[in-house]
């Protein structure tokens, strides 16, 4: 007999990840409007704060530095080689306190003029076009009224709305009122007044100046359009905070791979200012650039005329010598060799004449060990070496020849640098009158279209996003963290046999309002009118029908034919399931009778349209009979007992004999005899009703109840000697997915 081998087992479905990632997105869809909600807020909320936020402009221009300016040709001449990064120094000299703090000073930054806006909302309503007309048309008259009073003034005249502005050309404090904020109220007329701590300093009118010399302050207003009683705030800084708010706005950003062309923007929030001061702020680097040039040139000028006078009058003297000997000589010539001797010397006499002007132009500028003071250094070293050996060779010609050769030499040398220092001082003065500097501006200011700040979609959509990702994280987080009853499974591990699940009805919300109870801390929720009665074909009805049918089983080995309704904690929806049983009971025909022993806070007499006076606590307290205790509903079979009055001792009632006489009595006149009893964990009226009763059952919320509040409910219960024939689980809400029924409940609608 041939063996097969056995198929490889296949692997187990992944169905716990799933499950689970199936209960992750159900638990989102489930809570989809708590999210949404959410979203929506951090959206309005993004939405207002980036509306809020002050409008940013910008403007740029466009400046090219070059490596190699208009250098000047005595420099060149003179070979000095070029020191550092001339861009670089450019770029520092453009963001230094010299040219950002001249132009700070012509257009008097200094001076910062705000705005009083109206509380929360002003900047909103401003940037959205609100002008004090259309605010004042649409704001009811209590609004008006509040601002009124917090303002001690007409309601509307301190806040500057859209369109109006102030322009201060000058602003003179005092040096102890330096950053202080002052107010500038406008008046009628185009008069103004200027406070500082409600103390007024100076009064004038629109476009004069007013000053007041034993304050120290001046001020001139150039241009007000505001309805009279708009203020302004008003602060003279430093010059060094002008200074540093500017640097603070403004930005370098170069173009291309070194290619010396630089854009510059400037931003602010005034849009009339910045294309203004941006020009110039260009303006300023550029006559500052063209200046430090041509002053250099000034330098080199006033050197050469200085020099000038000097070789001219050596070259004169040189003159007369070299005469005067050929006269006594009758005129001695020099010879061919002794001719090239003396254009060799004269040379290296040149050489060293031009290295003592560089060298008196460098003592000014380095100390003598800079490299390039060394470098002339050794350079001179070598010439006079030079100049020596060819004195040498000079020394062996004759007496004349040598006497001949030095006059003509020193001659011909002056004549040279004379020669040079003319050419020199006319190319200074060519220099100086053509000096354009080293930079260019190649595009002027401009202002942007639009605004750079605040990007209001994107901060929106960024808030919208965030608010999103936080409700997903609370919800899942509540997930998590949740140890609430959810399943059926979770009460029957407890020991607690479900016997009926109730979804959450939509239906019942609408019978449900919010009262208080005189004398109660706090409102409670009651329900006016039958779930059971409005709306039969509920499927929360449906669910009690089928608690009706297992109720009918279990009770075939009760005691009697008493059930008892309680829960763990308020608000679990146990005098909703009682009621409502009561009801399918009294419609299948059943003769039944519903008592609220809850006497502190039931609520039943509600659902009947009813008052809780004359019920069971004056029953037990014997001030009424048991006819006059039971009232009957519009539902035939299904009768009442309401609460009563509130008494100072429910639970010693409850322990009379009397309560257990009542019960007895009407055991014996009704099919079946519900009691509504408080929560188990908040006092002890269910351990006594439960030891009179034939069965109890115990009402769990769904996503409400913990498992340690459930065991502490039914152990307090079996302590007392009551045991719990099982649960109900209310409020079961539907998944998104509805071929999952009710998280395992398998309860479904069928219409």
């Amino acid at each position: 007999m041939t063996n097969f081998p056995s198929p490889a087992p296949s692997p187990a479905p992944r169905e716990s990840d799933e499950l689970n990632l199936r209960k992750l997105v159900d638990t989102l869809s489930d809570h989809r409007w708590f999210i949404v909600s959410v979203t929506g807020f951090f959206l309005l909320a993004g939405y207002f704060n980036a509306s809020s936020q002050p409008r940013i402009y910008q403007a740029d221009a466009l400046v090219q530095i070059e490596t190699r300016g208009s250098n000047l040709a005595f420099m060149e001449s003179l070979g000095e080689p070029q020191q550092g990064n001339p861009t670089s120094a450019e770029l520092e000299i453009l963001q230094s306190r010299m040219v950002l703090g001249e132009t700070a000073d012509r257009l008097d930054l200094a001076i910062q003029v705000e705005p009083r806006r109206l509380p929360v909302v002003g900047d909103f309503l401003v940037h959205h076009g609100v002008n004090q007309q259309w605010f004042e048309s649409l704001t009811p008259e209590f609004i008006r009224q509040w601002l009124a009073d917090s303002v001690d003034d007409a309601w509307s005249n301190p806040y500057v709305w859209a369109g109006e502005s102030l322009r201060v050309a000058r602003f003179d404090v005092p040096e102890g009122n330096v950053g202080g904020e002052h107010v500038l109220r406008l008046l009628d007329g185009g008069e103004f007044e200027l406070l500082l701590e409600e103390e007024t300093l100076l009064t004038g009118s629109v476009g004069e100046t007013v000053q007041n010399d034993e304050l120290g302050y001046r001020l001139f207003v150039s241009q007000a359009e505001a309805h009279p009683g708009a203020e302004f705030t008003l602060v003279r800084t430093s010059a060094l905070s002008a200074i540093s708010e500017l640097k603070n706005r403004f930005e370098i950003i170069p173009r291309g791979l070194e290619s010396g062309v630089y854009e510059l923007t400037l931003n602010g929030a005034d849009q009339n200012q910045i294309q203004p001061t941006l020009d110039t702020l260009t303006s300023v680097f550029l006559t500052q650039n063209v200046q430090r040039h041509s002053e250099e040139a000034e330098k080199q000028i006033a050197f050469l005329n200085e020099q000038i006078p000097q070789v001219s009058n050596q070259l004169s003297d040189a003159e007369g010598m070299l005469n005067d000997y050929r006269a006594q000589r009758d005129s001695v010539d020099l010879t061919f060799e002794t001719q090239n001797l003396l254009t060799r010397v004269v040379d290296v006499e040149n050489q060293l004449g031009e290295l003592a002007m560089r060298e008196a132009d460098l003592a000014e500028r380095y100390r003598p060990s800079h490299p390039n003071y060394q470098t002339l250094l050794r350079q001179r070293g070598q010439l006079e070496a030079e100049r020596d050996r060819l004195n040498a060779l000079v020394s062996e010609l004759p007496e004349t020849q040598q006497e001949v050769l030095r006059l003509t030499r020193d001659t011909q040398v002056n004549q040279q640098v004379y020669v040079q220092l003319l050419n020199q001082l006319q190319e200074m003065r060519l220099v100086k009158a053509g000096t354009v500097g080293n930079v260019r501006i190649l595009d002027a200011a401009m202002l942007s279209p639009g605004t750079i700040a605040p990007r209001i979609p994107l901060i929106t959509a960024v808030s919208g996003l965030f608010g999103a990702l936080l409700a997903m994280l609370l919800v899942i987080v509540r997930m998590l963290l949740s140890r609430s009853i959810k399943t059926p499974e979770q009460l029957e591990e407890l020991g607690l046999p479900v016997y009926a699940t109730l979804p959450n009805s939509g239906e019942q919300a609408g019978l449900t309002e919010r009262i208080r109870p005189r004398r109660a801390k706090k409102a409670q929720e009651v329900f006016r009118g039958l779930l059971a009665v409005k709306k039969p074909a509920e499927i929360a009805v449906e669910a009690l029908r089928g608690l009706r049918t297992s109720l009918y089983f279990a009770m075939l080995e009760s005691d009697n034919n008493r059930l008892m309704i309680t829960g763990a904690s308020p608000g679990v929806g146990k005098s909703f399931i009682a009621a409502n049983l009561a009801a399918v009971c009294a419609q299948a025909g059943q003769k039944v009778l519903l008592i609220d022993a809850d006497m502190r806070r039931g609520h039943l007499h509600h659902a009947f349209h009813g008052k809780g006076i004359k019920g069971l606590s004056e029953l037990l307290a014997r001030r009424i009979s048991v006819e006059e205790a039971i009232r009957h509903s519009e539902l035939d079979g299904l009768d009442y007992v309401a609460r009563g009055s509130v008494p100072p001792n429910p639970s010693e009632l409850l322990m009379q004999q009397s309560f257990h006489d009542f019960l007895d009595t009407i055991s014996q006149h009704y099919d079946l005899v519900i009691v509504d009893t408080p929560p188990i964990l908040a006092v002890t009226d269910a351990s006594v009703v439960g030891k009179l009763v034939g069965t109890s059952l115990m009402v769990v919320r769904f996503d409400t109840n913990p498992p340690g509040e459930i065991k502490a409910a039914k152990r307090r219960l079996e302590s007392a000697g009551v045991r719990l024939k099982g649960g109900i689980l209310n409020g079961v809400k539907k998944p998104t997915s509805s071929r999952h029924g009710y998280y395992g409940s398998y309860l479904y609608a069928y219409r």
